[in-house]
């Protein structure tokens, strides 16, 4: 194990409570809607590939390894991607067409049908936390302890990829960008070995681990008995910024007002991709031990706006690729092979699932953020946590089951 962050002292905190929780969370795939392919013409003087591709760069090496041609030979056509999420970023696809234009001496498309996707994917790494935190006697936190495992892609590039043990991705939102106020803490993480090939997947590691924190930080309002939006203005009081989006979300939510007999509000938030701050509140009911979100408000600064139409879009493809995720999402292995291989056993949400969403965006003269990935991992956590304020049932794994 690696240390991530060590501040303060664990060790010689205090506690008048002590509260401990594990969390596990399961491969992923992208499922991406429109399948993985690429059409490429390799011929004698140079080569042409239409692809819908995320790594253009990645694509033209692929074409110059395999052809021997030089990249001033090779044309890269970028078409419309059909959902990329980080899995067009992959060349596995662009290989095989390429491969194939070379054999055949003819164009070539090649088309994964949908198991061939889902089982020879590259997934979002599985993950298992263990944490623990000291409250004081007035039910502040003021010692944090996280320790956790989950398989580094940035490993598959080497050992002078990780610095010192320490996957970035992986322990993004855990280490010194951890966004709350704790006097002290110690973080640590672990490389398991595993064949199962790992993947960038949509927000990466804060995927993950925002589900772990948002939903820890929850348990740790409630066995101190605070309210989960006035611990965390506790917790972020030294930073306006990051205060400013909690606020406007819990307002703009009806936080603290009635709803509804059997429904409840679960609030998370999210920090990072360069300078974005994304707060989600989940509004949800249970039937028949099946969750559902009928709303989600979503408060967002990214720093200054060019259009905002894109970043209320952006925010609501990203909740609604979170939401299939957090509610139905997971990749099994058995025997060596992966179980799943269609949108029957590895479902999304439909349209006649999805919650209303209301985007509000933060009117800010910081320099511009992310946009296309922060919306993603706040909606685990704030739905997960609003089951929790309607059932007291704890969720620490994903996908979320009450059975």
């Amino acid at each position: 194990m690696a240390v991530a962050r060590d501040s303060g002292s664990v060790a010689s905190a205090d506690p008048a409570k002590t509260v401990a929780a594990e969390y596990r969370l399961p491969y992923l795939a992208h499922a991406t809607m429109e399948p993985m392919n690429c059409s490429a013409h390799v011929r004698a003087d140079g080569c042409d590939v239409w692809v819908p591709t995320q790594n253009q760069t990645g694509a033209l090496d692929a074409a110059a390894q395999i052809t021997g041609l030089s990249k001033d030979q090779i044309e890269i056509h970028t078409t419309f991607l059909g959902g990329g999420f980080g899995r067009r970023s992959k060349t596995d696809f662009v290989t095989d067409a390429v491969e194939a234009s070379k054999a055949a001496g003819a164009p070539v498309k090649v088309i994964y049908d949908r198991p061939d996707d889902i089982q020879h994917d590259g997934y979002r790494p599985a993950a298992l936390h263990r944490l623990s935190a000291k409250l004081d006697a007035n039910g502040w936190p003021v010692a944090w302890e996280h320790k956790f495992v989950a398989p580094s892609i940035l490993a598959q590039y080497g050992k002078q990829a990780v610095d010192k043990g320490i996957d970035g991705d992986a322990v993004s939102g855990t280490g010194d960008d951890f966004p709350y106020a704790i006097p002290n803490m110690h973080v640590e993480y672990g490389i398991p070995e595993t064949p199962v090939p790992v993947w960038w997947w949509r927000s990466v590691g804060h995927s993950s681990t925002d589900f772990v924190v948002e939903s820890f930080l929850d348990e740790l309002a409630a066995a101190g008995g605070k309210d989960p939006v006035e611990l965390r203005r506790r917790l972020l009081a030294g930073s306006p910024r990051r205060l400013a989006v909690l606020n406007l979300a819990a307002e703009k939510s009806g936080w603290g007002t009635p709803l509804p007999n059997g429904r409840a509000r679960g609030i998370a938030l999210l920090d990072g991709f360069g300078n974005t701050i994304v707060v989600q509140v989940a509004e949800v009911s249970v039937e028949a031990q099946k969750v559902r979100v009928h709303r989600v408000t979503c408060a967002v600064d990214c720093g200054i706006v060019v259009n905002p139409a894109i970043v209320e879009s952006q925010m609501e493809s990203a909740i609604i690729y979170g939401l299939s995720a957090a509610l139905m999402g997971e990749i099994t292995i058995k025997d060596g092979r992966v179980q799943q291989s269609s949108f029957a056993d590895y479902p999304v949400m439909r349209m006649r699932e999805a919650p209303k969403i209301d985007v509000h965006i933060v009117e800010s003269s910081e320099h511009p953020g992310g946009i296309g990935e922060p919306g993603t991992p706040p909606i685990a956590p704030a739905v997960a946590n609003a089951v929790f304020a309607l059932t007291k049932k704890r969720v620490r794994e994903l996908p979320i089951s009450l059975t």
